[in-house]
This record gives structure tokens, sequence and C-alpha cells, in this order.
């Protein structure tokens, strides 16, 4: 993957950068830690969001 791609955020990628790292796309956005406030992307890496917004783990109810 193109170093300069995992610090973009998704928002900033072209269509064809999608089309030609869609195993990157699917990497960074497995098990996602943030959600943009603004778009609803989410991603592992806070980088690839534009706001982002960290995703808390809830407790499972017993």
């Amino acid at each position: 993957m193109d170093n300069k791609l995992k610090k973009k955020s998704f928002c900033k990628w072209g269509k064809e950068n999608i089309k030609t790292n869609i195993a990157d796309v699917i990497d960074l956005t497995t098990k996602p830690k943030y959600v943009c406030q603004k778009c609803a992307r989410v991603a592992r890496r806070k980088s690839n969001v534009c706001d982002p917004y960290g995703l808390t783990k809830k407790k499972k109810k017993a």
C-alpha cells in the first residue's frame, strides 16, 4: 500500500485509488475505532477520517 494513502482521509481517496487498493480499504476499515462526524465513514486509523470521533466498546448486559 502507498504510505501516502494510509495517512489520507477516505474522503480524499479518488475512485481509482479505491479500486486499485480495495484490499487495503478492507484492512483499514476492519474493526473500526473511529467514525467521521461529517460523512459517517469508519476507519481503524484516526488519520483515515476527516472529523474523527472515537468509538467506544459498550459493555454487554449479563
